[in-house]
């Protein structure tokens, strides 16, 4: 009975060793913090991105942020946020099972844009109305034949 329990554990030792082995990791992972390189500020929602494969995240609210599933090999992350200039971190190596380490201090940038005047007009239907109404504005008020409310009520 002894020797049936040796090799038994013995069995499972090796079959547990095997299997640990066959599981091992077959990713990496980076992670990171983003902050202004001026103020040292940690910066919310900075996107970070893998060029060659597409993968990224974005930073919480201190700042950090995290990629998982990267298979290995040598690869170029950038960090983009509106308002800040774009950075590229290239040749950055990720190993099988280890987390590889990547902060960004992005810069403000000005951004430069045109002005857009959008100029609001008044619909002549009022598809939301299920009865007849009548608006009179100040301006249609002031080139109305009129001197008095009441002649306004009139005309409507």
């Amino acid at each position: 009975m002894r020797n049936i329990t040796v090799s038994t554990l013995k069995f499972a030792i090796t079959t547990i060793s095997t299997l640990a082995f066959l599981w091992g990791g077959t990713t990496g992972k980076i992670s990171g913090r983003t902050t202004d390189a001026n103020t040292g500020e940690p910066l919310i929602g900075c996107n970070i991105i893998i060029e060659e494969i597409g993968l990224g995240a974005a930073s919480d609210l201190d700042g950090n942020y995290f990629i998982i599933n990267i298979p290995p090999g040598a690869y170029t992350v950038k960090a983009i946020m509106i308002g800040y200039t774009t950075v590229r971190m290239t040749g950055l190596e990720v190993a099988t099972d280890f987390t590889t380490q990547a902060n960004f201090q992005l810069a403000t940038e000005a951004l430069k844009g045109q002005e857009v005047i959008v100029v609001a007009k008044k619909p002549l239907i009022n598809r939301d109305l299920t009865a007849s109404t009548a608006v009179v504005s100040s301006a249609d008020f002031e080139q109305l034949p009129v001197t008095e409310i009441s002649e306004a009520l009139e005309l409507q």
